[in-house]
């Protein structure tokens, strides 16, 4: 019986350890990244979109602004959801020179998240 190459295997069994190990110990990182995307939401969003999404809000409802739970937002590719963020449409802000694209994808997930 011919044996296995070894090196194939246990580069397998490492990078799945690696894997777990950074699934089980980041879980901080992930509720901070949450929290600063949410911060984020809350200082450039909100006013218009609502803490909650829902855009029930004054500006929200002037400018009529659908909330994230929307059909339509539902089903805008990221994409396109970044791009608008980055860009800005209509009245909304721009966001890609005063906040990156980094943070503008933050916020992206986090109204993913809020449109559920």
């Amino acid at each position: 019986m011919k044996l296995l190459n070894k090196k194939p295997v246990l580069l397998t069994l490492t990078a799945g350890a690696l894997l777990f190990a950074i699934s089980v110990l980041t879980p901080s990182s992930d509720a901070a990244y949450f929290q600063s995307a949410k911060s984020l939401y809350l200082s450039k969003c909100a006013v218009c979109h609502g803490n909650d999404g829902s855009a029930n809000t004054a500006k929200g409802k002037e400018l009529k602004v659908r909330p994230l739970n929307s059909a339509e937002f539902k089903k805008m590719t990221d994409a396109k959801a970044l791009e608008i963020i980055l860009k800005g449409k209509g009245k909304m802000e721009a966001y890609e020179k005063t906040l990156g694209k980094e943070k503008c994808e933050m916020l992206l997930a986090y109204c993913r998240e809020l449109g559920k």
